[in-house]
């Protein structure tokens, strides 16, 4: 069907210069000479096709002159056989490359030159156009990822940021609370169950005394203060000696204790539980007002460890613009009995830099009570942490940067030589600025 309808093309087809006759004729010649060594069945489409244009364009190609031994095309039965065994031949290999295929590709050159540089400059601007629109694109793309998170990213972070401050200022809260109905529910039982009290037992208990961290300003502890949480590791001595652990009923105080610790908790989550959302926001905007109020804003809040002689305490440390708190976060700690301090800023009478396992990282703060406290944190914030306490500007606190210097700003020799001080108070300010301390064994 297709190649009678190209025959009827070809017939009716007025061609009228050369060069366009040998572009038709070495399009058809290549996809015959192909048919023919690949021996299909497009050869006998083909020449139909090829007897119709050699006969159009013989006198035009003079034909006659090229080729002599051309087979006839005016109906010769045996054309078909003819043509392809002449396909063959050197004659018409020699006229199709020497003639026929640079005429045709002059042809070519000549007509699909304009359509090529209108084709390359149409595909120049869809290029142009569509970098145009992927940057549009990349920009609009950008312009909603900042709306996004200006309307959805942003406020959902400073929502969160809020509800954390309440949820963990109210857990603080609890804690806190907790804390203190366990000290007075402590303090009421020394007071019942003591010597004088009510509910004194007849049979005396063991008294235990334990060392005061009160100072002096000799930096002597003389006081002893009687020791409520006295452990006199009993199992530590049985594990030494290999006796065992001896199990042990507990007594009625503790067990009553614990009952107390439970029934306070419960109520505390009985509580919270049944606040509503309006109560939960009303009293966190209480709080808030409250803090307001006060004017007490959160400076600083890191990890730290509470160096004791026989204990670390791991905990965190925060400071305000009134006070600082330490946090006891040691999961061994007693109900009611954590390393849990609250220190005013008046308060502070000294800050010392201080070296923790041989490592820049401690802080020892000494209060105006004649108390101390030896803070150590990773050695990156130590130094902040100094900073800021200072930078808080209480009329008691003074601190130095290094021995050296807070050796010449003390005026201690020259109180010696005046004998304005004795010699025990002497060595013990001068080790106390070499960073000795009664805080760390190690030093």
């Amino acid at each position: 069907m297709a190649a009678a309808k190209l025959n009827t093309l070809l017939q009716t087809k007025v061609i009228e210069s050369q060069p366009e006759a040998c572009y038709l004729l070495g399009k058809l010649e290549g996809i015959l000479s192909r048919s023919i060594e690949e021996k299909t069945e497009t050869y006998s489409f083909l020449i139909p096709l090829v007897r119709t244009l050699v006969s159009k364009i013989y006198e035009l190609l003079f034909m006659n002159l090229h080729l002599p031994s051309l087979p006839p095309t005016n109906g010769s039965p045996s054309f078909f056989e003819d043509f392809q065994e002449y396909c063959r031949s050197d004659e018409w290999q020699v006229y199709i490359d020497k003639y026929i295929i640079p005429n045709m590709k002059q042809y070519e050159e000549n007509l699909f030159r304009h359509d090529n540089e209108q084709m390359a400059l149409y595909w120049k601007d869809c290029y142009e156009a569509f970098m145009v629109n992927m940057h549009k694109r990349d920009r609009e793309r950008g312009e909603s990822k900042l709306k996004f998170q200006e309307h959805f990213v942003e406020p959902f972070s400073r929502k969160a940021r809020q509800e954390n401050l309440r949820y963990n200022s109210m857990l603080k809260q609890l804690s806190s609370q907790h804390t203190a109905t366990l000290r007075q529910w402590r303090a009421a039982q020394l007071y019942l169950f003591s010597e004088r009290g009510p509910w004194a037992e007849r049979k005396q208990r063991p008294i235990h005394w334990k060392l005061s961290n009160v100072e002096n300003f000799s930096r002597m502890r003389l006081k002893l203060v009687q020791n409520y949480n006295f452990n006199s590791h009993q199992d530590a001595s049985d594990l030494r000696d290999n006796l065992g652990v001896h199990q042990t009923q507990p007594s009625s105080e503790s067990l009553l204790l614990e009952v107390v610790k439970q029934v306070k908790v419960s109520d505390l989550e009985d509580d919270v539980l049944e606040l509503p959302e309006e109560d939960t926001a009303a009293s966190s905007n209480l709080d808030e007002k409250d803090e307001e109020s006060q004017k007490e804003k959160l400076i600083l809040s890191e990890d730290c460890e509470l160096i004791t002689v026989i204990d670390v305490i791991p905990g965190r440390l925060e400071v305000t613009t009134q006070h600082i708190y330490f946090f006891d976060g040691s999961i061994e700690k007693e109900e009611g009995v954590g390393f849990d301090f609250k220190w005013h800023l008046s308060q502070i009478r000294e800050i010392h830099l201080r070296r923790y396992n041989l490592r820049r990282s401690a802080l020892e703060i000494f209060l105006t009570d004649q108390t101390n406290y030896f803070l150590n944190f990773n050695k990156e914030v130590r130094n902040k942490v100094y900073s800021r306490i200072l930078s808080l500007r209480s009329p008691n606190i003074s601190g130095t940067r290094s021995p050296q210097e807070l050796f010449k700003a003390s005026g201690l020799m020259q109180k010696w030589v005046n004998r304005e001080i004795s010699n025990f108070d002497y060595l013990i300010q001068l080790n106390t600025m070499a960073g000795r301390t009664y805080n760390d064994l190690a030093q």
